[in-house]
């Protein structure tokens, strides 16, 4: 091949590439412009379905009377009623909710959402399981279950959610367990999920699932459970306590959680554990819970090598039950290690602040 044809190769590969980039570049941009279209009819649409249905849906769950007449229905806005149906839902309780489910037939939610949770699209499944959940329908009880165990987190815990809305005792003991595996769960969501379920229908499972779980598991979900329940959460640290003394995890979360003050001289011993963590939650129950018999145990914590137990112990020490401006004077006089007067004189003076 001479020179010349090898060049003029060049240049035809160079111009070849340069028309597939083109052709390319304009192929992407217009699937940009057609998604950008289609996201803004589809906007467009749900604007005009809230502008019509949320009056007429308000106006059905609060008024009871006759049903006003309703406009038809196009199958493009199903899905877009469907969500402005379970968000007015999710606010109403009683009558008003009977109200609006009792118009869920006519609209064929039920079918649609039934259909739905076969989707490949998470927000389809999602808008299908709340559906079913607001209209408490037991027959689709097998296949809610069986989002229950999705992997997308906010999948099973809609589940949970609806499995509790048609029936919280039936669902309780499938969603502890899967709570035992599931740290991505929401956790407000989740406290309020259970709260609503029922504290007497919520509590003998949560308690079963936290004193049957591996030690390893039960200490990011203790705290959780003492903001659902505060005194099961107490009870049941306790009793995990006495089941597991030794494991530093176990006692790290249970210490912010009892709430028995008698408990108290049982909890010493934790003067001497080697993890700084549990020294300072130690230091934090003593003051919570402690009267002036839990002077002496804070005292010396806050001659600790570690700075957060020397001030967890000192502002403890302000806390207790029967201590004095006259006791804290004595406490500090007697004091002999620098680090502890120190430590004082700070949470006093913080404890002044405005």
């Amino acid at each position: 091949m001479d020179s010349n044809t090898g060049s003029e190769l060049i240049v035809t590969i160079a111009w070849r590439s340069a028309e597939v980039a083109a052709l390319a570049s304009a192929l992407m941009l217009a699937i940009s412009l057609f998604v950008r279209a289609r996201l803004r009819r589809e906007e467009r649409l749900r604007q005009r379905v809230i502008a019509t249905w949320r009056p007429l849906l308000a106006r059905i769950a609060l008024e009871d009377g006759a049903k006003p007449a309703l406009p038809a229905l196009r199958r493009r806005e199903l899905p877009h009623l469907m969500e402005e149906w379970n968000a007015m839902h999710d606010s109403l309780k009683g009558e008003s909710a009977e109200r609006l489910n009792a118009l869920a037939p006519w609209f064929g939610f039920d079918v649609a959402a039934r259909r739905g949770l076969k989707s490949g699209s998470v927000s389809d499944r999602i808008l299908a399981i709340r559906t079913l959940g607001n209209l408490r329908d037991s027959s689709s009880w097998k296949e809610l279950q069986e989002q229950l165990v999705s992997d997308n987190a906010l999948v099973s815990f809609h589940a949970a959610a609806a499995l509790v809305s048609i029936d919280a005792q039936r669902a309780m003991p499938g969603i502890m367990r899967e709570l035992s595996e599931r740290e991505s769960w929401p956790g407000e969501a989740m406290a309020r999920l259970l709260v609503d379920a029922g504290a007497g229908i919520a509590r003998e499972p949560i308690r079963a699932l936290m004193l049957s779980l591996a030690p390893d598991k039960v200490p990011p979900l203790l705290p959780w459970l003492a903001h659902v329940d505060a005194v099961l959460g107490g009870e049941v640290a306790v009793e995990l306590l006495r089941r597991h003394p030794e494991h530093e995890g176990i006692v790290a979360a249970a210490l912010p959680v009892v709430q028995e003050p008698e408990l108290l001289p049982e909890l010493a011993r934790y003067t001497e554990s080697p993890s700084a963590l549990v020294r300072e939650h130690l230091a934090e129950a003593a003051g919570r819970l402690g009267g002036l018999d839990q002077q002496a145990l804070l005292v010396r914590l806050m001659s600790d090598r570690v700075w957060w137990v020397r001030y967890r112990a000192a502002q403890g020490l302000l806390k207790l039950k029967g201590m004095t401006d006259a006791r804290l004077v004595a406490v500090r006089a007697a004091l002999t290690d620098r680090y502890a007067s120190d430590m004082l004189d700070q949470a006093v003076a913080e404890a002044a602040l405005p």
